[in-house]
């Protein structure tokens, strides 16, 4: 497996993708990511995140949980 990771400002509807190469023909995976933080609603800071999940009470008294065979059945 090839991967690549690069930052462009996109200014265009169309995105060089360096080494292009390697991935013709390749069935691939887009994300992507604005690393502006206040221009993005993705970025979370990650304190803040454990932060709501631990402080908010879940109620799990609806949830199914599956057994161990029942989890690995394919």
């Amino acid at each position: 497996m090839y991967a690549t990771e690069f930052q462009t400002v996109i200014s265009e509807p169309y995105i060089f993708i360096p080494n292009y190469e390697n991935f013709k023909g390749h069935e691939v995976r887009v994300v992507l990511l604005d690393i502006d933080k206040k221009n993005s609603n993705l970025v979370i800071d990650k304190e803040d995140f454990f932060d709501r999940i631990t402080k908010e009470p879940k109620n799990i008294n609806n949830i199914k949980f599956l057994s161990r065979d029942e989890a690995n059945e394919r």
